[in-house]
């Protein structure tokens, strides 16, 4: 609410929103410590965040007892009581600490967050260089709910295989998000190939997120749906490496399905992109799930309405399934009607094996 105050009507809430800005402005969108706000950190922003935390709690304590059935006791004025003490001896600790507590640390890149429900330094910092996301401070279901745990404000996009459906609809869908700085496509064959890359490092290098896309379903399944994106994952750690100054890791979308972990018996023509995928590309998709230096993503498509033919849900479905799930911060992304992708999650953090050193040679 602060956040939204700046252009509020009435000069309390842009007073309050000023104060809180001091918090913005001491430590920094690029996180790191700006000494000159250092006493209206201290002094102004501080204690109105332990005055908001107070006020909410009453709230809430009053919200529970008006809910609580008669004769059931949920929550006490002891209990409120401690809950107070508590945010006022951490405020306390903080503002002594000259607003240096564990969730602001300085960082040239936001580190990768593998923490799924807990705010951290991580998520923390990205609140810093994002101030309309990450707004959690201690569970992240506030962000999951509002679907502010993700920004695309500033993001330069990269696309393999840009002319499925299903990407046509991510791309819609990039288009009307604010903030985006641009959306580019590889044409496999005039910008990459097999063999030669080179057309294509200068554009990963001034890329944030790289959407892998491209594939087929014929005898080349397994050089184009896992060789090159393995070898176009590499590229892009490699050129993003060489730009210490982004505050941000670099993504990879991959665009996967359901086929991926289960054998195809009556068409060959899936059986080899099935194979190629479920026993070749996914143990290096599960490395990259883990890799620090990296944030992957791993999207999961079911049959959908598309030029080939019909289906349950669109293309345009699938898509913007996908990008509410990105929005809350999901790595795992089940697009599904069937529940199958449910199930694969556990296949995909469980079964599949990392890729090895032999691997990727």
């Amino acid at each position: 609410m602060l956040h939204r105050c700046n252009k509020s009507s009435h000069p309390l809430f842009r007073r309050l929103a000023r104060v809180h800005h001091f918090h913005h402005l001491y430590f920094t969108r690029h996180m790191d410590f700006d000494e000159r706000y250092l006493r209206q950190n201290q002094f102004q922003a501080l204690p109105l965040e332990l005055a908001l935390q107070i006020i909410g709690s009453i709230l809430g304590y009053l919200f529970a007892s008006f809910v609580t059935p008669n004769g059931l006791v949920w929550s006490t004025r002891n209990h409120l009581l401690s809950i107070i003490c508590f945010e006022t001896l951490r405020s306390t600790f903080v503002i002594l600490t000259c607003g240096r507590d564990s969730n602001h640390l300085i960082y040239k890149t936001a580190p990768k967050d593998t923490n799924w429900i807990l705010v951290g330094p991580e998520f923390h910092a990205l609140h810093h260089v994002y101030p309309d996301r990450y707004m959690s401070s201690f569970i992240k279901v506030f962000d999951w709910i509002w679907g502010t745990a993700y920004s695309f404000r500033r993001k330069r996009f990269t696309i393999t295989g840009g002319s499925g459906a299903f990407i046509q609809g991510i791309i819609k869908d990039l288009e009307r998000e604010e903030g985006v700085a641009c959306i580019r496509k590889f044409t496999f064959g005039t910008d990459w190939d097999h063999h030669d890359f080179e057309k294509v490092i200068p554009t990963l290098s001034n890329s944030d997120v790289l959407i892998l896309a491209h594939g087929c379903d014929g005898e080349d399944a397994l050089g184009s749906n896992c060789d090159l994106s393995t070898r176009l994952i590499k590229l892009f750690k490699e050129c993003r490496a060489t730009k210490p100054s982004c505050q941000t890791l670099p993504e990879v979308w991959y665009i996967g399905s359901e086929s991926e972990f289960h054998p195809f018996w009556r068409n060959a023509r899936p059986q080899h992109d099935s194979q190629s995928k479920r026993r070749t590309f996914l143990p290096h998709a599960r490395s990259c799930f883990d890799d620090p230096d990296i944030i992957y993503r791993h999207i999961v498509l079911p049959s959908f309405l598309s030029s080939m033919g019909n289906a349950v849900f669109s293309a345009d479905w699938a898509a913007r399934c996908a990008m509410w799930w990105i929005r809350r911060g999901a790595r795992y992304i089940p697009v599904t009607y069937t529940g199958i992708a449910w199930l694969d999650y556990f296949k995909f953090m469980y079964r599949i094996p990392y890729a090895t050193d032999a691997d990727e040679m």
